[in-house]
């Protein structure tokens, strides 16, 4: 039998706990909201006085600066300076002198060169930074991307709750972008989190019945990050077989596709398997004249290791076993609408597809398709418990 203590701490809780819950109730969409906002604003705020660098620096800003400059040197020269006043004496040490791989790219201006072939396809993503480089340099104008860019992210996320209304989810979202590298995705100078607002856009306007604006985003996220290509080749398919948004998809398929046969020639790049050696097997001095045999051996040793590496250091594919589990067990198919069915099942085989082609194993490469996969079961859980069968008692959310 229980105490008075015992008796008293319990009842002490309980008291607590149902006053805060009818305190919280008529303002869980609110709270919710503001949860996600504060999560978005202090996320930008660590993007501005805490960026993270990397050697991608060097190439994005050379491929910013390579219209205006008059020679290789030239270009390599200025690259280089203004990355090193953008970060500190031992970033710029680390990025220059601590393997022979950046010691050579940063000695040889011809050898740099031969990199930009990888970044040139990125073609939104450097007309963005060229704009803004008429008010600050490259790295400055791409830092500011990304923070803008989480800002945008938040905002879709925030205009998306409120109309589904499920706001009072706020928390929810916030650590789904927690799981899913959000933050490492906005700190890092990558064009990751910039393809990652269209994505998100599109989704969201394509379950809104909006499919030109759809069809829009979706380009605007291919010209951002090329690779996406593979998604909006399965989405068109998943589409053109349940039927929503089918001649649009459709059009923007053709569209992105003969896009990226313009883009893949203008850029030089230098093809998927030097691309996938040169990611996976051995970052090689310059490409010039650098042809590796195809090797189903090596790719297989690239996938395995690839999944090894991503169970061990990365959180992507835990977090969609979790979403994939979450469908399987709480989430009614027949209950879906055709629209989220189609984006649901359309973003899970698109990840299979992007890695078995090119096997990322860094979270952020599906940061976009882990939070619209998320956004996706969230919202249709949320209307199968107030609208479903089994849904006499109602959630609390």
């Amino acid at each position: 039998m229980s105490n008075l203590a015992q008796r008293s701490l319990e009842g002490t809780f309980l008291v607590l706990y149902r006053t805060a819950c009818r305190a919280y109730r008529p303002l869980r969409g609110w709270i919710g909201a503001a949860v996600l906002c504060v999560f978005i604003a202090m996320t930008a705020a660590v993007v501005h006085f805490f960026p993270q660098s990397n050697w991608d620096m060097f190439a994005y800003t050379a491929a910013i600066l390579e219209p205006e400059a008059e020679s290789a040197k030239d270009l390599h020269q200025q690259a280089y300076s203004i990355v090193k006043d953008n970060v500190s004496d031992g970033e710029y040490l680390t990025l220059t002198r601590d393997r022979p791989y950046r010691i050579r790219q940063a000695d040889d201006p011809d050898a740099f060169m031969t990199m930009l072939g990888f970044y040139r396809l990125k073609l939104l993503y450097f007309e963005t930074a060229r704009v803004l480089t008429a008010f600050m340099d490259p790295v400055k104008a791409l830092r500011l991307i990304s923070l803008a860019s989480a800002v945008a992210v938040g905002g879709v996320l925030l205009v998306w709750l409120g109309r589904t209304g499920t706001l009072m989810y706020g928390p929810v979202v916030v650590a789904l972008l927690t799981v899913s590298a959000f933050g490492d995705a906005a700190q890092l100078l990558s064009p990751d989190l910039y393809a990652t607002v269209f994505l998100v856009l599109t989704a969201w306007f394509y379950l809104e019945r909006w499919d030109i604006p759809a069809a829009l985003s979706l380009i605007a996220a291919f010209l951002v990050r090329p690779d996406h290509l593979a998604f909006i080749g399965v989405f068109f398919v998943f589409a053109a077989i349940y039927g929503p948004g089918r001649w649009t998809l459709s059009a923007c398929f053709a569209a992105c596709l003969a896009l990226y046969v313009w883009l893949t020639r203008g850029a030089h790049h230098p093809g998927w398997w030097i691309h996938l050696w040169f990611t996976h097997v051995e970052y090689v001095p310059t490409l010039e004249g650098f042809d590796p045999p195809f090797s189903v051996a090596s790719y297989l040793k690239i996938l395995m290791r690839s999944t090894v590496r991503s169970l061990m250091s990365q959180t992507w594919l835990a977090v969609l076993f979790a979403e994939v589990l979450f469908f399987a067990r709480c989430i009614r198919p027949a209950g879906m609408n055709a629209r989220a069915k189609v984006l649901l099942y359309a973003v899970f085989a698109s990840i299979c597809a992007k890695y078995v082609v090119f096997p990322h194993y860094e979270t952020r490469f599906y940061l976009p398709y882990l939070v619209i996969m998320g956004m996706i079961l969230l919202v249709s859980w949320h209307r199968q418990q107030v609208s479903g069968p089994d849904s006499r008692k109602v959630s609390a959310g």
